[in-house]
């Protein structure tokens, strides 16, 4: 999702201030360029091409995918000749495995367009880089901020969702090819029966499978040990995808924005401290990212795989880019403008309730900056686990993850929906000329002379 970047004017008060304060403004106009927006916004609009469209969404991918995967094929062949297996077979391994990893990023993506799709919204484009997916969707205009927070956690939550329908799916999978193709030792086989395996599989620190296809593909059985391998890495790989969006809070993981869309709806956070709480676990992990990066680096270098320390080390580069993204966040919560950046949008109300000589009045809130007062709601359950609390019970949430595959919006039911919202909205302007009616006939009464009221009586 876009971050709206903001350019704040710096005062210049003599030629060696107008030079720091142009140098500092072009290195924080540098560093808005690094983080995660504007980088997959320039990669979506420069670095990119439409591979196909999915449900009438398009799929673009990005050229650095591309590169990266001829160059992990080309050290594949470079490798070639430490083991016994053929050439053929090991890079066909590696060539399945990333359209393993790249389909379970498009369905994690999906989960999140299709959700948006069902709260009113559609899908612009998936784009599919280096750093996995990001989907590009609009949101219904609303002016609720607790419905802008319930249908942001949604949509954030139904992308983590779909790994639990990927995961049980390719469970299916590995239980048809653990009884057609069976393990090398029949005797004294390593798992004795699928849901072991399933099991085993789903432990994504573990070997995995390793145990049963590295011996099938020793022996000489290809098929067997290519389907072994490729079920193993499809389950772990949805396990790890889960567990690092969901429970690894840096922004813009999941993680960050489930928690920061919790803290505001369920509990009431201000903005502000809920801004506060997700920098202090985001700049932490960036952190440990980076670190973590310039280790794996170092041992490649040492041991003599540089460029391939170099393509595994790409995560530091992620964790600089949430650091940007933080000192973007930090910068806004500074100025009072939280609400101009996606995530906090409920941080400013679209009115403001006064009170005066005649009760409370509801006024237009002009101000550019954030609210003080926390988000007052009482907070239902139902209000997060469903789409629409006021549709019928059969509207079940599978069908608001994929609704490509599970049925649409009824469009009848649409209609009915929006002849009630205009009939509603009808009412209201009609209370409202009648309030202004009054209170015109009100100020008219005020403004009327002792021989005005003497002549009409």
């Amino acid at each position: 999702r876009a971050v709206v970047d903001s350019v704040y004017p710096i005062a210049r008060s003599s030629n060696t201030g107008g030079a720091s304060c142009s140098f500092l403004s072009i290195e924080c106009t540098i560093m808005r360029g690094m983080g995660f927006s504007a980088q997959g916004q320039q990669q979506s609009d420069q670095c990119s091409m439409t591979v196909c469209t999915i449900c009438r969404a398009p799929i673009r991918l990005s050229y650095f995918v591309i590169l990266m995967v001829g160059y992990q094929l080309t050290q594949v062949a470079l490798r070639h000749g430490q083991t016994s297996l053929p050439l053929w077979w090991e890079l066909m391994q590696q060539v399945l495995e990333f359209t393993i990893l790249y389909a379970t990023v498009l369905c994690h993506e999906f989960g999140h367009g299709n959700m948006a799709r069902r709260l009113g919204g559609e899908i612009d484009h998936i784009l599919l880089w280096i750093f996995g997916g990001i989907c590009f969707s609009t949101r219904q205009p609303t002016h609720d901020n607790r419905k802008i927070l319930r249908d942001e956690f949604l949509i954030v939550a139904a992308g983590p969702m779909t790994h639990f329908f990927q995961a049980p799916a390719w469970g299916l999978v590995l239980c048809a090819v653990f009884f057609v193709c069976p393990q090398l030792d029949n005797t004294r086989p390593f798992f004795e029966h699928p849901g072991e395996a399933f099991l085993a599989a789903l432990l994504p620190w573990g070997s995995g499978l390793a145990q049963v296809w590295m011996p099938l593909a020793f022996a000489g059985q290809w098929g067997s040990a290519l389907l072994w391998s490729t079920v193993g890495v499809a389950i772990q790989l949805n396990v790890a995808l889960f567990l690092f969006n969901v429970f690894f809070p840096m922004y813009p993981a999941d993680g960050s924005k489930l928690l920061v869309t919790s803290l505001m709806f369920c509990c009431g956070v201000p903005a502000r401290r809920a801004a506060c709480i997700l920098l202090c676990v985001t700049i932490p992990c960036g952190i440990l990212f980076i670190g973590y990066s310039l280790m794996a680096l170092s041992r490649g270098l040492s041991a003599g795989y540089g460029g391939t320390a170099a393509v595994n080390s790409i995560s530091g580069f992620m964790g600089v880019m949430s650091l940007v993204e933080a000192y973007k966040i930090w910068e806004l919560r500074k100025a009072r403008r939280l609400h101009t950046h996606p995530l906090f949008q409920a941080a400013r109300s679209w009115n403001r309730t006064e009170r005066d000589v005649f009760g409370n009045v509801h006024r237009i809130n002009v101000s550019d900056f954030d609210d003080d007062d926390p988000l007052h709601s009482n907070f239902r359950c139902k209000d997060l686990l469903c789409c629409r609390s006021e549709e019928s019970s059969d509207r079940s949430c599978l069908s608001c993850c994929c609704p490509c595959l599970f049925g649409q919006r009824d469009a009848g039911q649409d209609l009915v929906s929006t002849r009630a919202s205009t009939a509603a909205t009808e009412e209201i302007r009609a209370r409202r000329m009648q309030i202004l009616a009054q209170v015109d006939m009100q100020a008219s009464d005020r403004q009327r002379t002792v021989r005005d009221l003497v002549d009409s009586r």
